[in-house]
């Protein structure tokens, strides 16, 4: 089988290639150009692409990536949420663009390199979390449709990354000693406030002020700044406070202590399932609010065509508005949606962990 490999320059995307080639598949390499930092990576992907012999080209996607991730990432920012880019980047990017171009050169199915696995059902494919927990990556592919998942291929997904290095390391491939790549490709450092700083200069200092209206000090701009931040506040109490909720409109930061973080209930928009049946409510699932948030428990209790509402086991914290909710049962990922401002417990007060 014919078979193009999404490669990085970096580790996961060099085993998926040679794994590939072991078993005997006709493997091409695509390498994305999509920012500024490609150049070193492409440079780094040739040489192993040429180390494993496969053959390998470069796609240059950078005006849809600026389109498409970086510039709603900027945007989302400016009005106080919190982006999660790699879950559109995955849909959108690297999957759509690069399966429509394998196909066009008679290849039967696109790999990557992500930790997850897919699955036959009586659906069809379905998504499902790697083998590896903690590099599971299921969270940010929930994106995808079932007709995208019918063209992939994840050879990690029943692999350990402890697994995935040894291998390289026992084919004589010298990428098993090189870092993890960061989780965003686009700036250097993963210093997203300085990236800000750089692409969006229109930010307005505005006040900081606790949940009873008082002002504690001055903020230098909301992109600055995350729901459940602690640190570089700026501000001096007996006690350590969060960011609790950022109003856009007003250029305001809410701030409180630990206690005023968690939140009951949250509310998800424009949906994205990867089964034939919408979940209904009292329909129970694992929920996962941020990418490395350990599986909540919980129920839908409200459902619309475009939005979800479910109520926590037990009450949750930080949980940031933007961000991607990823529902599972067990291992398998039902869809999910981004998280509009949560609700607070039930009972207007504070819920205090005991």
């Amino acid at each position: 089988m014919r078979v193009a490999v999404a490669m990085s320059g970096g580790m996961d995307s060099t085993a998926t290639a040679l794994l590939l080639r072991r078993e005997g598949h006709d493997v091409i390499g695509f390498h994305m150009r999509l920012h500024s930092h490609s150049d070193a990576t492409w440079e780094s992907a040739s040489v192993l692409a040429a180390r494993i012999d496969v053959p390998i080209r470069e796609v240059d996607l950078l005006e849809d990536f600026a389109r498409i991730v970086i510039r709603p990432f900027v945007e989302e920012y400016g009005v106080g949420r919190t982006p999660s880019p790699c879950p559109i980047c995955n849909r959108f990017i690297k999957v759509s663009r690069l399966l429509d171009m394998a196909r066009s050169l008679g290849c039967e199915r696109l790999a990557t390199g992500h930790y997850a696995r897919i699955r036959n059902t009586s659906e069809g494919p379905g998504l499902f979390r790697g083998l590896d927990r903690k590099k599971d990556q299921s969270y940010f592919l929930f994106m995808l449709t079932k007709e995208l998942l019918a063209g992939l291929v994840f050879p990690l997904g029943d692999s350990t990354k402890a697994g995935v290095k040894e291998f390289l390391k026992l084919e004589g491939v010298g990428v098993w000693e090189s870092e993890e790549s960061q989780e965003l490709c686009f700036m250097q450092a993963n210093d997203y406030r300085d990236f800000l700083r750089q692409t969006r200069r229109n930010s307005r200092p505005g006040p900081i002020i606790d949940l009873q209206g008082t002002v504690l000090g001055r903020h230098k701009g909301i992109m600055e700044y995350t729901v459940g931040q602690r640190r570089g506040l700026g501000i001096s109490r007996p006690y350590p406070m969060y960011v609790i909720r950022i109003d856009a409109a007003t250029d305001t930061i809410v701030v409180g202590p630990k206690e005023e973080t968690f939140v009951s209930s949250l509310r998800i928009r424009d949906i994205n399932l990867l089964t034939t049946s919408p979940p209904d409510v009292g329909d129970r699932f694992l929920i996962k609010v941020r990418s490395t948030a350990i599986p909540a428990r919980s129920t839908v209790t409200y459902r619309a065509r475009d939005h979800m509402e479910l109520t926590f086991d037990e009450p949750q914290s930080a949980i940031a508005p933007g961000q991607a909710a990823v529902l599972y049962d067990e291992d398998r990922v039902i869809g999910g949606g981004w998280i509009e401002s949560p609700k607070r417990p039930a009972d207007a007060g504070y819920y205090k962990p005991s």
